[in-house]
């Protein structure tokens, strides 16, 4: 029996917002300017300024108070921290189990 890999074209906006994402993280502080945006995503100047404000909307993206800059926003931070909190949730009821069964009888 053989096995086949199905591959999967993103659509453009979508790859374009998933980068964006990934340009964002580790800049959550200071965030990136518009320009810097659409430099590292080799996209043109107005795709930044339709799009940041759209995903804005969303909580995905927010522009740093008093700037032009952007960062990663809430709703995106939520979602993180919800997934890192119930890794290691995971991770602590792995490691009860291992004790567990550790233990000499």
């Amino acid at each position: 029996m053989s096995s086949t890999t199905t591959t999967y074209e993103l659509a453009g906006p979508i790859r374009n917002a998933c980068e964006l994402f990934r340009l964002l993280a580790g800049h959550e502080l200071l965030g990136l300017a518009p320009g810097e945006i659409a430099s590292g995503l080799g996209v043109a100047p107005s795709w930044v300024s339709k799009n940041l404000p759209a995903l804005a909307t969303t909580g995905f993206v927010e522009q740093v108070q008093g700037t032009n800059r952007w960062r990663l926003g809430v709703q995106f931070v939520r979602i993180a921290t919800t997934v890192a909190t119930n890794l290691n949730q995971a991770r602590r009821q792995l490691d009860d189990i291992s004790h567990r069964y550790s233990v000499p009888l």
